[in-house]
């Protein structure tokens, strides 16, 4: 299982910094387990491996994912509807307007 390892909360905000155990991958987010999912899967392309979310001195995750189907998700948050996970969408940049030349 590759580790994703959850460091430390940034000032209270739901914000966690995380890094990827032997990989050059770290990052900070409200979502650490599925952004790092992407991060891997654009390191190592279409894998198969799980990854799980751990905390300092925990040896099983919180959480876990196979790679691919967690960087094909997010999480979404609804005001009446609580937390669920989605598909990821990527934004369209198809449709931006060109940059004046």
């Amino acid at each position: 299982m590759i580790k994703v390892e959850v460091i430390e909360e940034v000032k209270n905000h739901g914000a966690f910094k995380y890094r990827v155990k032997g990989m050059p991958i770290e990052g900070q987010s409200r979502q650490p387990l599925i952004d790092a999912c992407r991060q891997i899967k654009a390191l190592l392309g279409p894998a198969d491996r799980r990854a799980g979310l751990f905390r300092e001195g925990r040896a099983e995750p919180d959480i876990s994912c196979p790679v691919s189907w967690g960087a094909a998700h997010t999480v979404e948050e609804r005001n009446a509807g609580g937390i669920r996970f989605v598909k990821n969408r990527e934004p369209n940049t198809s449709l931006m307007p060109e940059a004046a030349e």
